[in-house]
């Protein structure tokens, strides 16, 4: 289960966020988005690619399409909330 924080400021989820490795792509008064690549296991496919010999290329694929997740947060001034949505 992923923990859930909430945040009363934009602000506030901001910093959280770049504690916890995100990077910021915005940042404006009442929106943020934040990013955070996905990690590869360079070991685990070094391996890989010393025991089958052709998974190297399997390995070069996924390093140039790997993606990235991104979250954008908003602060909604009517309720007073803060929202944050999830983009794969």
């Amino acid at each position: 289960m992923k923990e859930r924080f909430i945040y009363k400021t934009v602000k506030e989820a901001k910093v959280d966020y770049v504690l916890k490795g995100w990077s910021i792509e915005l940042d404006q008064e009442d929106t943020v988005v934040v990013s955070k690549q996905k990690k590869i296991s360079h070991i685990l496919h070094a391996i890989l690619t010393l025991a089958t010999g052709f998974w190297g290329i399997v390995w070069i694929v996924i390093f140039l399409t790997k993606s990235s997740v991104r979250h954008i947060i908003t602060f909604d001034k009517e309720t007073k909330v803060v929202n944050i949505q999830a983009y794969d």
